[in-house]
């Protein structure tokens, strides 16, 4: 893919296209001073990527997609090996659902689910409403077999958040939010975490019932995530939460990823080589963490990986 096409994906946040920002009830993350993890700790599994996204782990297999080649891949025998891949789909999230995957589709504004071995089952295009996903990003299984996952928007369209549950129905749960990217879900099932990129803040959302949000609330914002890197703009993109409640949010902008406990307080700020890091997955024995790295030459080049780092708040 080309340096325009991917420019006009999700992997350029300094864009001031959204609309319709909901007020947010006042939240005060606790400061802390936390201790930057050195770049040396940093292990390539996978290179010659163009754009990973994606992370996520299916049982003890990663799994990730890489946008620039709209593929989706696994790690096996530590080699990276093609599950899925369409043109025009714009591979850009994962999030395991039943015995598969739903693939996250930036492009052509999809949700597909396909096997863990990459047949295709279904699609969406819409919600229950018929209105379209602009733009899809990531998803989050929840604790009930459903999937949460946002929809960044457009110019004429607010960022969105959508539930799809086990009957395969689409609902639109949240919206107004200025770029709506990374999505996960606390251990309790009662705490959903929204990035909202444009806006350089992580939004939180209490969740009752079937996937009622309510009490939208700033989670963490440009002034929580720590020394990443000196006098940058700060761009939340992938969120992920381990079984403790920590929040772990990858930078697009701003040096690596931030871990933050669940309520509020920055525990760690991990600096990482390459410019910009979108996503990211936490191992199962939780000891470490697997982000994607991309340079700022996103020009369709082979120059993205895959790094694993020790778990800065691991056993």
């Amino acid at each position: 893919m080309n340096s325009e096409g991917l420019t006009n994906a999700c992997v350029h946040f300094a864009r001031s296209i959204m609309v319709g920002v909901l007020g947010l009830l006042p939240f005060a993350p606790i400061q802390a001073q936390p201790v930057a993890t050195p770049t040396a700790t940093a292990r390539t599994i996978v290179d010659g990527l163009q754009f990973p996204e994606g992370t996520v782990f299916v049982g003890t297999t990663l799994y990730f997609v890489d946008y620039g080649r709209s593929e989706v891949l696994r790690i096996v025998g530590g080699e990276a090996q093609r599950v899925w891949q369409r043109d025009g789909c714009g591979a850009n999230g994962l999030a395991p659902s039943g015995d598969g995957l739903l693939v996250a589709c930036y492009d052509s504004g999809a949700i597909v689910e396909i096997t863990t071995d990459g047949r295709t089952l279904r699609e969406i295009n819409t919600d229950d409403a018929g209105n379209p996903l602009i733009h899809p990003n990531d998803l989050t299984a929840d604790h009930h077999g459903g999937v949460y996952f946002t929809a960044s928007g457009s110019a004429d369209t607010p960022g969105k958040v959508f539930y799809r549950d086990t009957a395969h129905h689409v609902r639109e749960v949240a919206t107004g939010i200025r770029y709506a990217n990374g999505v996960a879900v606390s251990p309790d099932n009662g705490t959903l975490y929204v990035a909202e990129s444009d806006a350089a803040r992580v939004l939180a959302f209490t969740i009752r019932g079937s996937a009622q949000l309510s009490h939208r609330r700033l989670f963490a914002a440009q002034t929580a995530f720590g020394p990443l890197a000196a006098n940058t703009r700060f761009t939340p993109d992938g969120v992920r939460t381990d079984a403790h409640g920590n929040v772990f949010v990858a930078q697009y902008d701003g040096g690596g990823f931030a871990v933050f406990a669940a309520d509020g307080r920055l525990r760690e700020a991990v600096r990482l080589p390459l410019a910009h890091h979108s996503n990211l997955a936490i191992a199962p024995d939780g000891r470490s963490v697997f982000v994607t790295a991309i340079p700022d030459e996103a020009d369709g080049a082979k120059r993205g990986a895959l790094l694993q780092v020790p778990n800065p708040v691991g056993p």
